[in-house]
């Protein structure tokens, strides 16, 4: 089977002989009829010159009128009566017909006209002398001939090397990124291509399968974290409650309603954990349940709303400009979802003090949140929006929650073709940026 290259290589060559077998067609319909305008005018001439002189005794054309043919070095005249439109020669075939001229050729080569004469009966028949516009020579011996094939030969062989750089290029970049995607499909998630040996268009495929590969590694690795970490994460939970109900029955009455709250408390515990982790579940693919009507909103008043709602009322909100009062366009469930989780991340590890600041920079709004917590190390920033992950490596189900919070809004902010970013608070603790487009 032939490779992509050679039917596409063969392709273009083939449409390239295809275009120059067309120009010459067209060329030589272009040069024939223009061979046949020439020829005309020269005809026109000799009639004009002949109704001149006709008479004359100085006349050029005096055998022409006395035997009715006369030879020229180049061309032959001959006078016709009362001539019926027929062809003047057996071997003559109309061509055109111009200004009212019929224009024979003749053997393909010979042209011949015939020009009524005015006030007569007479027609002049006006012919190429065949000895000089037909010389019977061999092609290979014609220099106009050999000069035409030479200069197509050139064109198609230049022509042809200009197409094979590019197309060999594309051939081979094509190769390498089919290369990837067989590693990929593989099993070796983390395979991507390095976008500087492409060109476009291809580099734009390229980009698409980059991202495509980045989003499918991701899920993957969410679904195994989900299979290693969701049993862990609920065994802890379902131990208490065994441990609260051994000791319900053999406690006394007294003791028997801490333990049910304590019972009632771990099964919240295992259903907050289901919710959170259903939720990511719909974040983690196109859910059209989640991406409500889109609403025209001032981002301050949104941000000091949710606030409000996380209990966060006496954080400090800051607007750094003007422009940052503009409205934006977003679903409110998903931008919810993405604020929501921050905020709360924020109450949940600051110890004193949250602050939320808006600010409009080029084409975008940025929304920092920050708080004095402790922070987290550079090494570990990409790793906090991981689900299930914890700084601290703990998979005891406290206060702390289950590390989903992150995981959920990251997955709402990619929905809202938002980014989030993590980066260390000048109040000492950790400061999340949400960057909005104002395309958005």
């Amino acid at each position: 089977m032939f490779s992509m290259f050679t039917r596409l290589y063969v392709g273009l060559v083939t449409g390239l002989a295809l275009t120059v077998a067309l120009f010459l067609f067209m060329g030589d319909e272009y040069m024939r009829k223009t061979e046949a305008g020439i020829f005309l005018s020269d005809g026109a001439y000799f009639v004009d010159q002949y109704i001149e002189q006709r008479g004359s005794p100085d006349s050029l054309y005096k055998k022409l009128t006395a035997n009715g043919k006369q030879d020229f070095f180049i061309f032959d005249l001959t006078l016709l009566k009362n001539w019926d439109g027929s062809p003047p020669c057996l071997d003559c075939e109309l061509l055109y017909r111009m200004q009212g001229v019929p224009v024979y050729l003749i053997d393909d080569s010979i042209y011949a006209a015939v020009f009524p004469l005015p006030n007569t009966s007479e027609s002049l028949v006006f012919k190429e002398k065949r000895d000089f516009f037909s010389p019977d020579i061999d092609w290979d011996e014609d220099s106009e001939i050999i000069f035409v094939l030479t200069l197509l030969l050139t064109v198609v062989c230049s022509l042809g090397v200009m197409v094979y750089i590019p197309v060999r290029r594309l051939d081979r970049q094509i190769r390498q990124l089919t290369a990837a995607q067989q590693q990929f499909g593989s099993g070796e998630l983390n395979t991507r291509v390095d976008l500087k040996q492409f060109s476009q268009p291809v580099k734009e495929l390229a980009q698409g399968f980059n991202s495509m590969s980045e989003d499918i590694e991701r899920r993957v690795r969410q679904t195994h974290i989900f299979t290693q970490a969701i049993p862990h994460e609920v065994r802890t939970p379902l131990s208490r409650i065994q441990l609260a109900t051994d000791l319900a029955r053999r406690t006394s009455g007294e003791m028997q309603a801490e333990l049910h709250d304590d019972i009632e408390r771990y099964v919240d515990v295992v259903t907050d954990l289901t919710s959170d982790i259903v939720m990511l579940s719909r974040l983690s693919v196109k859910n059209h349940s989640l991406s409500d009507s889109v609403e025209t909103i001032e981002l301050p008043l949104w941000c000091k709303s949710r606030m409000n709602y996380r209990g966060l009322e006496f954080a400090k909100l800051t607007v750094e400009n003007e422009l940052a009062y503009q409205s934006i366009h977003l679903q409110p469930t998903l931008g919810n979802l993405v604020l929501d989780n921050l905020l709360q991340n924020a109450k949940r590890y600051g110890e004193s003090c949250v602050e939320v600041t808006i600010r409009s920079v080029e084409h975008f709004w940025i929304v920092d949140i920050e708080d004095d917590g402790p922070g987290i190390p550079e090494a570990m920033r990409e790793e906090v929006f991981v689900p299930f992950s914890r700084l601290d490596k703990s998979r005891n189900a406290d206060v702390k929650g289950f590390g989903l919070g992150l995981a959920i809004a990251t997955s709402a902010a990619r929905q809202l073709g938002w980014e989030l970013s993590v980066g260390e608070s000048h109040l000492g603790g950790a400061r999340f940026t949400v960057l909005i487009s104002a395309n958005d």
